[in-house]
């Protein structure tokens, strides 16, 4: 199975993830709409907590954890970040003005939150490379287009990022249709749909089958919409992201980097990014959880 596909150029941002170079920031659980397939665990969903790459957070855990992950910029993500407007507005700001005008920042967010004036206002003068549009349906964009619309006049590279769900798939050509002969995105990303402890029964009640942790035909729907759109949108940037990348490229990659920064001369670092060490004449695989080496299994 090809995992991973892109028609045309990436987006910048997925450059720097696929080279495990985006340190993840989930700058709020809080949401104002209810996805049936929100992956997001029961510990974040709803509350106003900040988590960088897993971990919980505030400004000092985030200077931290760019530095161990050697980072050339961050994802911000939620939750809504855009019910949290300001806190974005700061820390996109800091970021700029500590690392640079070169520091990527992309940002993920749902058009149908958009419910104040001052918070799209506030995001079109955001310092942001990218905005990546959560549109799922032609309804919601149909609602919210002016708004939309609004956002093109940013400096940002603005692309759409969807799930792609089985059976609920069929309307995103429109979608696609309707930004790009607006002249709105440039980009394309299309996600394999995930499946976590805390949409898993909303998924069995959508119709859709789960196995071994993946949404049957899910994948496949996915290179379907891919091939699709590539012919419908020749010059268009379009790119495939499996969860199968996202968990063993994207993640591992990032822990092998932090796991290079957090080890010592007594840690083998393996490809995963966990770590193989000897106590006595009994050796340990650890992995790295927040920063220190937790013991995995014993050999």
């Amino acid at each position: 199975m090809v995992h991973n596909l892109h028609h045309n150029d990436l987006p910048q941002g997925c450059k720097l993830c696929l080279r495990g170079l985006k340190t993840i920031i989930f700058i709020t659980g809080l949401c104002n709409i209810n996805c049936f397939y929100c992956p997001i665990s029961r510990e974040r969903k709803g509350r106003d907590v900040i988590y960088v790459n897993d971990v919980c957070a505030n400004l000092i855990t985030i200077l931290e954890e760019l530095e161990a992950s050697m980072s050339m910029g961050v994802a911000i993500t939620g939750g809504e970040p855009t019910l949290v407007i300001d806190r974005v507005v700061e820390l996109c700001r800091f970021l700029k003005r500590n690392y640079g005008e070169n520091f990527h920042i992309h940002l993920y967010t749902n058009p149908a939150s958009w419910n104040k004036y001052r918070a799209f206002k506030l995001l079109n003068e955001t310092p942001l490379d990218e905005i990546r549009l959560h549109i799922v349906n032609m309804n919601i964009l149909k609602i919210f287009l002016n708004y939309v619309k609004f956002i093109r006049n940013s400096s940002s590279t603005i692309g759409l990022e969807v799930p792609v769900i089985p059976g609920f798939h069929e309307d995103l050509y429109n979608v696609v249709k309707e930004l790009y002969y607006r002249d709105i995105i440039e980009f394309v990303n299309l996600n394999e749909l995930d499946v976590s402890e805390s949409n898993y029964e909303n998924l069995i009640r959508a119709g859709l089958l789960v196995e071994r942790g993946r949404v049957k035909g899910s994948y496949e729907i996915c290179v379907k919409v891919f091939n699709d759109l590539c012919r419908m949108f020749p010059d268009l940037k379009i790119h495939l992201c499996s969860s199968y990348t996202k968990d063993n490229v994207q993640i591992r990659l990032r822990m092998f980097i932090r796991s290079i920064y957090y080890s010592t001369l007594y840690h083998k670092i393996q490809d995963d990014g966990s770590v193989i060490r000897q106590r006595g004449n009994v050796m340990f695989r650890e992995v790295l959880i927040g920063r220190s080496f937790k013991v995995f299994e014993q050999y």
